[in-house]
């Protein structure tokens, strides 16, 4: 399908949901330290949704769009046309959905409507620890998903990350002699 035309709202809500697709990319951007921080997640997210969705004049991403009517900004809102179908809020090595996002994403399927609501976070480490038992209300059932891409790294492994990491980071003075 060359530059996206004719995209349904089911085949962008399977490049978000299937692991092979938008959080196989992020993942792979997150190993190869170009997803540093939270900020860089939204950048790329956003990036390969407008890939995904090409040309097709029907469909529009917004970054950080403001929604008035919930007085929450959502980190992704996907529109068809005029309408907004899909929100998603996208976290850096968070295990367990928190009240500001929940009451975010409620708000997006209450009263934008959409028609489904993600919640995406890339975690570190192997293991995740022990999470809370989501229980979605009766007006987030088939619409709130929580999708967690995980690194795996563990060890020696995640300290050697944790450092390159750092040296992609402000407070280690870029342009002072790091290589």
């Amino acid at each position: 399908m060359p530059w996206g035309k004719g995209r349904t709202l089911q085949d962008v809500q399977n490049f978000i949901r299937k692991k092979n697709r938008l959080r196989h990319k992020l993942l792979q951007d997150l190993q190869r330290l170009k997803i540093v921080k939270e900020a860089d997640i939204e950048c790329a997210a956003y990036y390969y949704l407008r890939r995904f969705i090409g040309q097709d004049p029907n469909w529009r991403v917004f970054a950080r769009k403001h929604v008035r009517v919930t007085g929450h900004y959502v980190d992704l809102l996907i529109f068809k046309k005029y309408r907004p179908v899909i929100a998603i809020e996208l976290k850096w090595n968070r295990e367990n959905i928190g009240r500001k996002d929940r009451r975010s994403l409620d708000g997006a399927i209450i009263d934008l409507h959409v028609q489904k609501a993600y919640w995406l976070s890339l975690i570190l480490r192997e293991k995740v620890r022990k999470t809370k038992k989501f229980r979605k209300s009766s007006i987030e059932k088939n619409v709130l998903f929580i999708l967690i891409g995980k690194l795996g790294l563990k060890g020696k492994k995640l300290k050697d990350y944790e450092h390159r990491r750092k040296r992609f980071k402000s407070k280690m003075g870029i342009g002072k002699g790091h290589k």
